[in-house]
């Protein structure tokens, strides 16, 4: 040990036998903190080892006696602690089946080449990133190479997984008829929007796939000044074969989340397309139909230009109805040339298949409860699929997209599972000083002045300042 480098070993004891797992001097400098991660990184890959061999020797005395022990196998594993090579003791049972008891004991799958804390962190990690960046940050935290190519491979594995288990969840109930735990969020109004977003396909017959996007909630709460958030919201999205299959997966999510026993109004929002006006049908809930708002503006804007005038237009819509402005809107239909004539020609046409979702919330009288305003879906498209499923030069093969689609369903419980996170240290109770007397403003008036009764009370100015206050003449 010198004034610069502290040299560590790092032992255990396994089942009484004393195992030396790291030794390593550590150099006392800014990168100090590295090198006692390095160190004990080494010394966990070590335990990792040993372990496996300790648990493979005591399988040996509780095999059945009619197995027969034909060798050992090695195995090499990525662990979060890195890549642990180790041997596995090889059984043939009464049957001759070749038996491997440590694998089926720890859970490790044939042919698999991670564990599942890695495969789940590499499938967080690229919900977030490309699968080059995911993987160069999960290398880092793992001490070992992982290229881009086996994020891939996690995301189809894992997103695969999670599809099947969805898939016979949703043929169990429309297709057997199996029961199903109903949610317990309460939700006396359920809102419920959905939109579609088209992602670039490779090596398929299709070059695009639409990916539809919906969203459930009971309301929104103010989280700043002008702010506000969703509430028991939940995501769903999915590549769908039709529409059947969208609406069967909206009435599971929102069956398993939310209690529908007391609920009495659906807000429906959307972009006015057939397939979302219908995606909550299923509920069999009284629904009332927003037409998005953003849909709404954008098209007024294609017609009619970015104009005041259309700015006035759409919030007399909204709140009055459409025909407050139908004149004004032929009016000016009329008066414009052929081409842009047209346009406006469709977007009226966009208005009146649409007429029954253009009020406001407000603004609609048969509504007994009060309603909040829809129109959360636009942010929740990115959110969920625009920010990691498009972009330039990002295209995808069906099975691919699917995958990573089911992962970022899952996203929350990825995260949970695989980091494991810290919790929030409590709040140290801060010690009470006394608040301060806040005087009312009447309270001079009832004050006392010292120098009216202290040594200087018989001085001119005094008797002056006494006469003001007090006019009878009394100290």
């Amino acid at each position: 040990m010198t004034a610069s480098t502290v040299k560590i070993i790092i032992t255990a004891e396994i089942e009484d036998r004393k195992v030396e797992l790291e030794s390593m001097e550590v150099k006392i400098d800014k990168d100090l903190d590295e090198g006692i991660y390095q160190g004990m990184q080494s010394a966990g890959k070590r335990l990792y080892g040993e372990l496996l061999q300790a648990v493979d020797d005591g399988i040996q005395e509780v095999v059945p006696e009619g197995w027969e022990n034909t060798g050992r196998e090695k195995r090499q594993l990525t662990t979060c602690l890195g890549t642990v090579q180790f041997k596995r003791r090889v059984y043939k049972d009464e049957t001759g089946r070749r038996r491997k008891l440590l694998d089926e004991i720890v859970g490790l799958e044939k042919y698999s080449r991670y564990s599942l804390s890695v495969m789940q962190k590499g499938c967080f990690l690229a919900s977030e990133l490309a699968y080059r960046e995911a993987a160069d940050v999960l290398g880092w935290l793992i001490g070992d190479y992982i290229s881009h190519s086996a994020i891939g491979r996690m995301v189809r594995q894992v997103g695969e997984n999670y599809q099947t288990e969805e898939e016979a969840q949703r043929e169990g109930i429309f297709e057997e008829g199996k029961d199903l735990e109903p949610g317990g969020i309460p939700a006396k109004i359920l809102y419920g929007e959905s939109d579609g977003v088209w992602i670039s396909l490779q090596r398929e017959a299709k070059r695009k796939t639409e990916v539809r996007v919906g969203i459930l909630y009971t309301g929104k709460k103010a989280v700043g000044v002008g702010r506000k958030a969703l509430e028991n919201k939940v995501p769903v999205t999915k590549i769908v074969k039709n529409s059947q299959e969208w609406q069967e997966t909206l009435l599971k999510t929102a069956y398993t989340h939310y209690d529908l026993s007391n609920t009495k109004q659906m807000m429906v929002g959307g972009d006015g397309n057939r397939w979302v006006r219908q995606s909550f049908d299923m509920l069999g809930l009284s629904t009332e139909f927003v037409l998005d708002r953003y849909h709404l503006y954008r098209e007024a804007r294609r017609a009619f230009g970015f104009t005041s005038q259309t700015e006035n237009w759409i919030r007399q819509i909204c709140e009055e109805g459409l025909e407050s402005v139908m004149p004004e809107m032929l009016q000016a239909m009329s008066q414009a040339p052929p081409k842009a004539a047209q346009k406006m020609r469709k977007f009226l046409q966009y208005l009146i298949n649409n007429r029954d979702g253009l009020l406001d919330p407000d603004c609609r009288t048969h509504l007994k409860a009060r309603v909040s305003n829809l129109g959360a879906i636009e942010g929740n498209v990115d959110k969920l699929v625009v920010r990691r499923l498009k972009g330039r030069g990002r295209s995808w093969r069906i099975e691919g997209a699917k995958a990573m689609l089911a992962v970022c369903r899952h996203k929350r419980d990825l995260k949970k599972n695989a980091f494991n996170p810290f919790q929030k240290p409590e709040k140290i109770e801060q010690k009470k000083y006394r608040t301060k007397h806040h005087r009312d403003d009447g309270d001079w008036l009832q004050a006392g002045v010292p120098s009216l009764h202290l040594c200087h009370s018989n001085r001119p100015w005094v008797r002056v300042l006494s006469n003001i206050i007090h006019p009878q003449g009394v100290l």
